[in-house]
């Protein structure tokens, strides 16, 4: 469920993390602020969840294409 909010938040922040990430805005950037830190709870989503254009964080991670093998 999606939800409409106003919330004030770090704007250097946010323009760090979409230069970083190559996000599109700041909804992007709370997105996979907040998906990464429950990620990091250690919850776990289960298979069945719903798979949208976030699901997959690893396509974010500036260093995916620099590692060697």
């Amino acid at each position: 469920m999606r939800k409409k909010v106003e919330i004030e938040i770090d704007d250097d922040l946010v323009q760090e993390a979409i230069r970083r990430y190559g996000l599109a805005d700041a909804r992007e950037a709370v997105h996979l602020a907040l998906r990464t830190l429950l990620a990091e709870g250690g919850s776990g989503e289960s298979d069945e969840e719903q798979y949208d254009e976030f699901s997959d964080l690893s396509v974010l991670d500036p260093h995916r294409g620099n590692r060697g093998g």
